[in-house]
């Protein structure tokens, strides 16, 4: 961050390929400060070095519009699934451990400093915690 908001980095990834992320939608830092994005268009959370090199993608066989996303203090990933209603939980290495929730519409998700996460279900106009 810069105190007068001049730009720092803009990491573009219009190609097809590894790191293609069309329509980014959340953004989270992991404890090395590698960068994960979800991508709804191309149901994908890609994960960056914070220079903008493609690292790896998520194991993307229950992401079905992944919108909002947030990392635990243990590393583990919290994913929004905006078109099936769903909470995805991820270990760090990407691969995917389960899904919970019955939501309509849920974008954003965030974990607070006691490690509830709050999830934010649109569709039914609520905030949910676990």
């Amino acid at each position: 961050f810069h105190s007068d908001w001049t730009l720092s980095h803009i990491i573009d990834r219009k190609v097809s390929g590894d790191g293609y992320c069309n329509r980014p939608q959340g953004v989270a830092f992991d404890i090395s400060g590698d960068v994960h994005v979800t991508a709804c268009s191309s149901n994908s959370v890609t994960v960056f070095t914070p220079s903008g090199q493609f690292v790896r993608k998520y194991d993307q066989t229950h992401l079905n519009g992944p919108a909002g996303i947030a990392i635990d203090s243990a590393g583990y990933s919290l994913v929004t699934n905006n078109s099936s209603g769903s909470l995805s939980i991820y270990d760090p290495s990407g691969r995917f451990i389960h899904s919970i929730g019955s939501f309509s519409d849920p974008y954003g998700v965030s974990v607070s400093p006691d490690g509830s996460v709050w999830v934010a279900d649109c569709g039914n106009n609520r905030l949910v915690k676990y």
